[in-house]
């Protein structure tokens, strides 16, 4: 929430892509006097799921969300992927369906996603941990982990630090902002073909961020062939290198690209 009032900090990051969960429909659109490219869902004004594109990547939404909130926009830019934004949420009834519940719903009803030689990146608040396994049936953090590796997506986090789910070493969320109440709940999920170019992964410190949200951010950044689909990348030029945007326009003139993602208000 307040959204609004951390545009500046979000910017100060300077992601080509970012999701950003519990913000409002007006804090993300106003993103785009800013230079962005920008798409919210919601059915409360005041607190949605966004996703931001710096230039010279654009953002064209896919269909409207059947699952709360897993939402397919479709990324053009250096290089073209599907991105399923993720901030997991409750759905009443059963609970089973409620935040991992629906990330399962949403892997396994939309097998068009996965389909072809489009890349897909899956990343946002996903409210789960491993560690919670137990307080479900089937539909759990480990199933959808399952169901995510079996369609070639692993984690960025857990592939950069090699350490396995449930045993995360770097919180993303301190419950009531309290340090002593951290989990791990935010993930990138990427082609396992991109893991080998996974060049950082950043999770933000709870001082520097505990003015700011109950949240700190994941950013991981990758340098892709912008030919590439879903195939390997080896061959690649060692200008241009850059992580980040260096320039508004954050335009490369090699055949790599640098695309660095962000998750969280």
């Amino acid at each position: 929430m307040g959204f609004a009032k951390k545009r500046a900090v979000l910017h100060e990051l300077r992601p080509d892509i970012a999701v950003v969960p519990e913000c409002s429909r007006d804090s993300i659109l106003a993103c785009k006097d800013d230079g962005f490219s920008a798409c919210w869902w919601g059915d409360n004004k005041n607190k949605g799921l966004g996703v931001l594109a710096a230039k010279p990547w654009t953002l064209v939404e896919g269909r409207y969300p059947t699952q709360k909130w897993i939402a397919p926009v479709h990324v053009r830019g250096p290089l073209n992927f599907l991105l399923v934004a993720v901030w997991a949420g409750q759905v009443g009834g059963k609970r089973e369906m409620d935040y991992i519940g629906q990330i399962f719903e949403a892997v396994t009803r939309h097998p068009r996603w996965f389909a072809g030689n489009q890349p897909v990146v899956m990343c946002g608040d996903f409210n789960s941990n491993a560690i919670w396994d137990k307080n479900r049936k089937t539909r759990n953090h480990s199933a959808v982990v399952k169901l995510l590796r079996d369609r070639s997506l692993v984690s960025s986090y857990h592939t950069f630090f090699s350490e396995e789910q449930g045993e995360e070493t770097r919180p993303t969320h301190y419950f009531y902002y309290r340090e002593d109440r951290r989990f791990h709940i935010d993930y990138v999920f990427v082609p396992a073909v991109w893991s080998p170019h996974i060049k950082n992964v950043n999770v933000g410190a709870y001082e520097a961020w505990r003015p700011t949200s109950d949240h700190v951010p994941i950013v991981v950044d990758l340098e892709l062939c912008e030919t590439a689909e879903v195939q390997e990348c080896t061959d690649y030029p060692t200008t241009h290198s850059i992580m980040r945007r260096t320039t508004d326009s954050g335009a490369s003139t090699s055949n790599s690209t640098a695309l660095s993602l962000y998750v969280r208000e």
